[in-house]
């Protein structure tokens, strides 16, 4: 496939090229962009309003409002791709924290220069920039989910293979990722203000942004909910009740289903368990026997053992279920938290 570069006038050659999404190397990508992220706040800090500004903004005014989403034009949908790509390298582990944060950086930069050409904003207009700073992170922190998401998912697809059959019901949680993503997320946060920092603004709140966020078809901000989504609402296999809380550090679990039975593991501190999850249907209506907590199916040592104890909420709220419970009970179609109907 073709490079995908789009124009936006002779001083955003370099910014097309820097978000072309098939141009995966990171560190390549800010090399060739050929002006650092402090070369252009230079750039900003030292034009002042009235001030000439050619070469960055050659004669631009401001004729137009700001859009309600910097991310609702070509260009910000080329951005918000090539950020769903960094993230998805990062998981992968092809680039490393420092290239996520040079990338959250250089996309503000990039999109406060075309908002500016665009004669949306001055380019130094405070609220303007907060926006931008808010809107960039919240997309960051999104595809930080999304990618910690996938990669649970592919993971456990390997996992699946071992089991043959079909490819669409079972479920597998890897709190690894959960862990990743938290502090990813962190990072993002540092890498935000770092920005603002530097364009003395005030502070983004990004807990304000991910609670307000409108970026939650597939999922909030966060790995549990976006788990939820896939496992729960997609596979109709799996659920959380609470998607706040914390799991185990160090903690797997896959569950399949085989027809009218299911199989699975748990391991936890390195102790892994192997259970059959004894399905039943009834002739009269009721759900019960097509729907288990975990924490129900391990036997009271592993429950009670070392630190395991102290998670026995998350396992509390973690249910593995039939496909005939998701389309009897209809969970499938309940979103965020949810206790299900054990009968």
């Amino acid at each position: 496939m073709g490079s995908s570069i789009v124009h936006f006038g002779e001083n955003t050659r370099d910014i097309a090229f820097a978000i072309n999404h098939n141009h995966r190397d990171y560190q390549e990508r800010v090399r060739q962009l050929g002006l650092t992220a402090e070369k252009k706040w230079d750039c900003f800090e030292k034009a002042r309003e009235g001030m000439e500004t050619s070469g960055l903004y050659p004669n631009y005014k401001v004729v137009k409002e700001m859009p309600a989403s910097v991310f609702g034009d070509r260009f910000g949908y080329e951005i918000q791709d090539s950020i769903y790509d960094c993230m998805t390298d990062f998981y992968a582990g092809k680039i490393g924290e420092n290239d996520v944060k040079d990338y959250l950086e250089e996309c503000c930069v990039s999109m406060r220069i075309y908002r500016t050409q665009q004669c949306q904003t001055s380019g130094y207009n405070v609220t303007d920039n907060q926006q931008i700073v808010g809107q960039v992170y919240e997309v960051f922190a999104k595809m930080n989910a999304i990618a910690a998401r996938n990669a649970n998912y592919n993971e456990g697809l390997a996992e699946n293979q071992a089991y043959g059959g079909r490819k669409d019901d079972w479920v597998y949680y890897n709190s690894d990722y959960y862990y990743q993503c938290e502090e990813t997320k962190e990072l993002l946060r540092q890498a935000a203000g770092y920005v603002t920092d530097q364009w003395e603004i005030p502070a983004i709140d990004p807990e304000e942004i991910e609670k307000n966020t409108t970026l939650t078809l597939d999922g909030k901000l966060d790995f549990n909910s976006c788990w939820n989504w896939e496992f729960r609402n997609q596979v109709a296999r799996g659920s959380m009740e609470d998607e706040s809380v914390d799991p185990p550090k160090d903690f797997k679990f896959f569950y399949k289903q085989n027809s009218f039975d299911g199989i699975l593991w748990i391991s936890m501190n390195g102790d892994r368990k192997e259970i059959d999850v004894p399905f039943s249907i009834s002739h009269t209506g009721s759900l019960k026997g097509q729907i288990y907590r975990v924490y129900d199916l391990l036997d009271d040592d592993f429950k009670t053992e070392g630190d395991n104890q102290k998670y026995n909420r998350f396992l509390r709220g973690l249910t593995v279920f039939m496909r005939q419970y998701a389309l009897g009970s209809g969970i499938n179609d309940i979103f965020g938290n949810h206790v299900p109907q054990l009968e």
